[in-house]
Order: structure tokens, then C-alpha cells, then sequence
């Protein structure tokens, strides 16, 4: 099956040098920036004038552009039949989300939102051990994820199109509290802003009973990007920083050659997980296997953005009731 890209920004380029991995897969690019053409030169693709052009050349569609524009490219590949891999969140809002999940069943094609951190080893290793009962009955949650703010003149500085902190960065968080400890009964959170920086506080309730404090925000000085796990069960306690060393280190991998825009990434190890995401949506698409994350999951990881913005908005906690 061939790939096309659709967004030569940062995440764009991102997926790029994940799917170059096994070369030819990715065979096309559509980008509406200047720079569209150079990186089409860089990764060896069709450079496509128009997203019809991208979508009569290739089996899936990867949707790397700004969150606005996320449902409508989905819809459109579906609607040519094609299956998409779109970067999270899929949409700004549930009734979008609804939009592109009923076009994805009408025309029977497959939908992956990526949402990576499922495929950060520590996170995935964190999960294997609590499925596992590694540490009894997961009780208290504390995740937290700090970055240097966006890049002056970002589009996810305009929070009307990022939906802010809460649906562009601690959404992964969100989505692992519930992959651990399940569903969410009522969400309960705070902001900080001075200077161009913010933080937010979040407080989860768990339908099961456990409580997940989750804390992110654009606030750490330029070039860092923090995050950590804690989770205490009944039994046992997991936890892991990005500010531990590691265990082991590799030295002289290539750099990737491109110019970073936008937001910051995570540092990666060797294993890439941005690439790991890719080839197991394309592998479970090939072999019609489950996703790790199923589209639902991705809905549900931003209806508990939003509470999160609701409750910024309102001061009080917030039932999940969707």
C-alpha cells in the first residue's frame, strides 16, 4: 500500500523520516507552504498541486496539518475510499469527531488518530506492568508534561485552533490516565498564565475509583520538554522521568536535516515511536488487525480535553456524561 503526506510542518516531517524506514512506502506529499516543494525534494516524493491529486496516487492518507483542517481531509479520504492515519487530535470538537467516524463506517475504510504516547517505551512498559498486576489496583495517577511554549507565530499559540494546552499537549496524558485506570467520571482543573507561559492542573476522577493528577504545560525555557509517570497501586508503586538517565545511550545517530517549527518535541531514543505509531497503523490496516488505540479511544481523549477546558472556563468540576 502506498502513503501519501498531507503538511510539510514539524510533524509532518516527523512521520516523513518515520515511514522512510521502508523505503517507497510513503510515495507522495501535499503541502500548502512555500516549502512544500523542497521537502517533496528531501524525502524523494510526488510533490501533488492539489489533495485530489494525493488522494488518485495512493491506499492511505497521514494527516500532519494544523488541528482545523484534521476532519475535513479525513472525510474527503474516506470518501475516495482511501484510510487515514491523522495526528491527534483528530478534531476540536465531538460533533467533527462524529463527522469523520461516520465516514470512516459508511465507506468501510480504517482510522488511526495518533496519539504516540502509547508507543513511548517507558509508557507502554507502564501499561504492560499494570495489565500484568505488577502493582495491584492502579490508585493515584500523577502525570506530568512541560515544554518550552511554541515558537513565536506558531499557529497553536492561537488557541481558538490548537484548543490550547488542554487538546494539543496534556491531551496524551488524558488519554494514558484512561488507558490505565479507564474511564473518567468528572474532571476538575486549574491554569496558571504569566508572560506568554501557562500551566494547567488537572484532576481526573475515575469511574473505578482512582484519581489522576495531571499537570502540562507551555512553561519551560527554550529546548526543554519534561515529562514523568507516577502511578501507586494497591500493591506497588511505577515511575519513570525523562530527567533520569538512561540506561543506555547511543551517540552519533544523523540528525534529521530539516528546520524545526511550531512546538517542541520529546527527545527519542533510537526507537523511534513516532515510527513505531506509523507501521503499526499500516501493518494492522494490511492485516485488518486492531489498532492499539481505536478511534473511540481518540474520541474519548478529547471529550476529556474539553472538560478540561470547560472547567478552565467555569471554575467547577466537570461531569463526563458524553
Amino acid at each position: 500500500m502506498k502513503v501519501g503526506l498531507v503538511g510539510t510542518g514539524l510533524m509532518g516531517q516527523t512521520h516523513a523520516q518515520g515511514w522512510a524506514q521502508r523505503p517507497g512506502v510513503l510515495s507522495a506529499v501535499y503541502g500548502t507552504s512555500d516549502s512544500a516543494p523542497r521537502f517533496a525534494q528531501h524525502f524523494g516524493l510526488l510533490p501533488c498541486a492539489s489533495y485530489a491529486e494525493l488522494l488518485e496516487q495512493v491506499d492511505i492518507v497521514d494527516i500532519c496539518t494544523p488541528t482545523p483542517s484534521h476532519a475535513e481531509y479525513a472525510v474527503q479520504a474516506a470518501h475516495a475510499g482511501k484510510h487515514v492515519i491523522c495526528e491527534k487530535p483528530l478534531a476540536l470538537t465531538l460533533a467533527e469527531v462524529d463527522r469523520v467516524l461516520q465516514a470512516a463506517l459508511a465507506t468501510g475504510t480504517r482510522l488511526f488518530v495518533a496519539h504516540v504516547l502509547r508507543f513511548f517505551p517507558q509508557y507502554r512498559a507502564a501499561w504492560q506492568q499494570v495489565q500484568a498486576g505488577a502493582i495491584g489496583v492502579p490508585r493515584i495517577l500523577r502525570l506530568s508534561r512541560v515544554s518550552a511554549p511554541p515558537s513565536a507565530g506558531s499557529w497553536l499559540l492561537d488557541e481558538t485552533r490548537s484548543g490550547g494546552v488542554p487538546l494539543d499537549l496534556i491531551i496524551h496524558d488524558l488519554d494514558f490516565a484512561r488507558w490505565i485506570a479507564g474511564d473518567v467520571q468528572s474532571v476538575y482543573a486549574l491554569d496558571t498564565r504569566q508572560a506568554g507561559r501557562v500551566m494547567v492542573q488537572a484532576t481526573l476522577t475515575h469511574l473505578g475509583g482512582a484519581i489522576s493528577l495531571v499537570e502540562g504545560g507551555w512553561a519551560a525555557p527554550p529546548g526543554v520538554f519534561r515529562t514523568s509517570l507516577d502511578i501507586a497501586g494497591t500493591t506497588g508503586v511505577i515511575e519513570w522521568t525523562s530527567d533520569a538517565p538512561p540506561p543506555l545511550k547511543t551517540h552519533g545517530l544523523p540528525g534529521s536535516g530539516g528546520i524545526t517549527e511550531g512546538a517542541s518535541l520529546p527527545a527519542l531514543s533510537a526507537a523511534d515511536p513516532y515510527a513505531a505509531e506509523l507501521w503499526h497503523a499500516y501493518d494492522a490496516i494490511q492485516t485488518e488487525q486492531p489498532f492499539l488505540i481505536e478511534a473511540q479511544d481518540a474520541r474519548a481523549a478529547l471529550a476529556l480535553g474539553l472538560a478540561v477546558q470547560r472547567s478552565l472556563q467555569s471554575g467547577q468540576p466537570v461531569p463526563m456524561n458524553t
